[in-house]
């Protein structure tokens, strides 16, 4: 099987598949495009990985698209027999600052050291109560609804391999791009930028999903399944870094299958006249053009954010390629593996 996380195939056929609903106030639980289980007005979500500041970031990433504000966490560290008590209570600082950082408490977990690991597995699972009461609102998406994603696609993978692989990189590129491509760990964190997109687009935003494992083709794969619409992105509008680009060309892998934690995908309302017609005047319901709050964003706000593509009326999820004169469409398809494992 590809490595890290279980791919969309297999996870819906012999895992998800086989959850059942015993309890009546579940209102979301597992699925495709689900990145958070609600019950009653308790949101909780996990973040799964190697290193544990991306266990914790992966799990607030999918708390914030939740309209929840954390209040606790739990820990679970796998740990090999070669970890020594200074390197447990060295992870143990590191979660208390992050902890400190959001206010919120270490509600406990579970330690354990096994022969079986051959290297550390950390387990954040996050609990959140909601801010705002969350309606079924991708039920409200309809064709001609935009789609918009704010950070850069791989961001995440890029920093990871750019600095693991810093010397088979510098054959090719001087050390101050390869630096270039490097990411503020800071950058990893979807928050602020969930807090600016609800605050300028209010309820006019219908759904929210962090781009993470399988890179921005996978959520926007996950997108499509999740809302039940078909989905029409111009490959041009995404953005992405130059150094992303030359990195994987070196390693012969595709940028847009690359995990692009940092970033994030919207479905924003737009009821403009024949907006089903994918309309270019972009109107929101409160007269704001949809489009102008977009660059709001990007340029009082000092985003990464641009318009990707267009909800449409059937059910194919295709990326539009080339250009007027030669266009092309790729298909996308549910995720297997993510492209960092081909070169980590």
């Amino acid at each position: 099987m590809e490595l890290g996380t279980l791919n969309e195939l297999v996870n819906t056929r012999s895992v998800i598949k086989h959850i059942r609903k015993h309890n009546k106030d579940m209102k979301q639980g597992a699925g495709i495009g689900n990145d958070f289980s609600l019950v009653n007005d308790v949101v909780s979500c996990e973040g799964v990985s190697a290193n544990p500041y991306i266990a914790w970031v992966k799990a607030m990433n999918n708390l914030a698209v939740s309209y929840a504000k954390p209040i606790g966490v739990r820990l679970v560290m796998l740990l090999p027999g070669s970890v020594s008590e200074a390197d447990i209570k060295l992870y143990m600082k590191g979660f208390n600052s992050l902890a400190d950082e959001e206010d919120i408490q270490i509600l406990g977990g579970h330690t354990e050291v096994g022969r079986a690991y051959n290297h550390a597995s950390f387990v954040v699972t996050v609990y959140g109560s909601l801010i705002d009461t969350v309606k079924d609102d991708n039920k409200k998406i309809k064709p001609g609804d935009r789609i918009i994603m704010l950070g850069y696609a791989g961001l995440m993978g890029t920093d990871i391999i750019a600095r693991s692989k810093r010397d088979e990189l510098g054959k090719r590129f001087a050390l101050s791009y390869i630096e270039g491509a490097y990411f503020n760990k800071d950058e990893y964190a979807i928050r602020d930028k969930v807090r600016i997109l609800v605050d300028i687009f209010g309820k006019d935003v219908l759904y929210m999903h962090d781009v993470s494992h399988g890179g921005i083709y996978g959520a926007l794969w996950q997108l499509g399944v999740k809302i039940k619409h078909g989905i029409s992105v111009n490959h041009a509008n995404i953005p992405i870094k130059q150094e992303t680009v030359e990195i994987c060309e070196f390693f012969d892998i595709n940028p847009y299958m690359l995990d692009g934690t940092g970033a994030v995908i919207a479905v924003v309302r737009d009821e403009s006249e024949n907006c089903a017609d994918k309309a270019v005047s972009g109107k929101g319901i409160d007269g704001v053009d949809s489009e102008k709050r977009t660059e709001d964003m990007k340029f009082k706000k000092g985003l990464v954010v641009a318009t990707i593509g267009r909800i449409t009326d059937d059910n194919d999820k295709v990326v539009m390629l080339g250009d007027e004169k030669n266009p092309e469409q790729r298909f996308l398809s549910p995720v297997k593996g993510d492209e960092i494992y081909k070169v980590i």
